[in-house]
């Protein structure tokens, strides 16, 4: 007697039985969010928007105050990003979702409004159209590697946002935004002050050159927030910080400015020190290999 036969089934390397296994798995999805951290990371996003707006109207326009607008934006913009990873990680409710929508809100808001800025108030300045666009593109994709290799590199605890490795693009943002406020703001009180703040606004597409360098270098820079204002700190501390705080408030125009190129010149300054400066020992002992996920010192 002949035994009954087998059905037919394909091979284990059969393609066609891949590609019925490959739409049985479905991609995980995203059913509960966090609320609160979610909504200051939209509020990073909105104000994104709206100064890409702002800047619009100002090109059609002519008229300044909207560009100034549009620099207040990103600066309130960086007080919800500052926000969003910190209620985060306190409430525990970090997750890859809002690591990525954060990069996406900081993409526009802190790349492309910027970029889009130093666009507009020099594309009729002195350098050509062409050359303006390029500087602006450059710095716009300098802040999506950054952002993207950020998001990467970076685990949500605490203890991986003591110091950036690379420019923040929140600070990149803030140099242009605050460079932007200060134009023609001492105009009647102080004309030396402010030809020297126009001549910095001025030279807008070179300080974006530099700062889409520094985006995507390996130079260290530190966590303001949480170096300065984490765990407990002298009483002195807290009235040297209140002093600061008044001036900013009194003296806005100038020293937001100077605050973030002080920030941004800290890490090329620390930089050169670190390798002008050498104990002979250690100049003439072997560098030790880098560990994984971590970098030899080196500017990229």
């Amino acid at each position: 007697m002949t035994p009954p036969e087998q059905p037919h089934r394909p091979p284990a390397h059969d393609p066609g039985r891949r590609r019925f296994r490959f739409w049985r798995f479905r991609p995980r999805r995203v059913r509960t969010v966090a609320v609160l951290p979610t909504l200051l990371t939209l509020g990073n996003g909105i104000c994104g928007f709206i100064a890409i707006v702002q800047i619009g109207k100002g090109m059609s326009s002519g008229q300044w105050h909207h560009f100034h607008w549009a620099g207040f934006l990103i600066l309130l913009a960086m007080v919800f990003d500052a926000l969003d990873g910190k209620v985060a990680r306190m409430t525990r409710t970090a997750s890859k979702f809002g690591a990525q929508m954060d990069s996406l809100c900081d993409l526009v808001t802190f790349g492309i409004a910027p970029g889009f800025l130093v666009y507009a108030l020099n594309h009729k300045g002195p350098l050509t159209d062409r050359v303006v666009l390029v500087v602006s593109v450059f710095y716009a994709m300098c802040a999506l590697l950054r952002l993207a290799r950020f998001t990467v590199e970076t685990s949500p605890d605490e203890s991986s946002h003591q110091e950036f490795s690379g420019l923040p693009s929140p600070a990149a943002a803030g140099t242009i935004a605050s460079a932007v406020i200060s134009y023609n703001v001492f105009q009647d009180e102080w004309p030396l002050v402010n030809a020297v703040l126009n001549s910095v606004s001025a030279a807008l597409p070179f300080i974006a050159f530099a700062l889409g360098v520094l985006m995507v270098s390996r130079i260290r820079y530190a966590h303001v927030v949480n170096q300065l204002f984490r765990g407990f700190r002298p009483f002195v501390r807290l009235v040297e910080f209140a002093v600061v705080a008044i001036l900013i408030v009194i003296f806005h125009e100038v020293a937001i400015f100077l605050a973030f190129a002080g920030y941004v010149l800290t890490g090329p300054v620390l930089w050169a020190r670190a390798r002008l400066v050498r104990k002979p020992a250690e100049a003439g002992a072997a560098p030790a290999p880098p560990a994984d996920g971590e970098h030899d010192g080196s500017f990229f």
